[in-house]
């Protein structure tokens, strides 16, 4: 499975009531992203952060951010990704919104990018 089917399996899981496997979205980032190269991570970024902007469930917002932080981790580089920079005030606005768990998530991933 490629890691765009995947991420949409995961993202609608997650959105599924009652969530069966609390750890369902730590194993998908541990089989996925654990298994990419750093430039495969780093171009799977963009693409995550289109899904980040869509989701308005918090709990699943925060797990699809976690997986871009993941990411970010795994290309081996702060290159800010396109979709990030283009993005940052909406992503911004979407959190402002939410609760502390969510803001510190978005902190942590601007701060690996030297965003403060």
């Amino acid at each position: 499975m490629i890691y765009r089917d995947a991420l949409i399996e995961a993202i609608d899981y997650w959105n599924s009531d009652p969530i069966e496997d609390e750890w369902f979205f730590e194993n998908f980032r541990d089989d996925f992203i654990g298994s990419m190269s750093p430039s495969e991570a780093f171009s799977s970024i963009n693409e995550t952060i289109s899904f980040l902007l869509k989701e308005e469930d918090e709990s699943t917002a925060c797990e699809i951010l976690q997986t871009i932080i993941n990411l970010a981790e795994k290309s081996q580089t702060t290159e800010v990704p396109s979709a990030l920079i283009e993005n940052k005030k909406l992503i911004e606005s979407q959190f402002d919104a939410r609760g502390e768990y969510s803001k510190s998530k978005l902190g942590e991933l601007f701060r690996y990018y030297r965003f403060f």
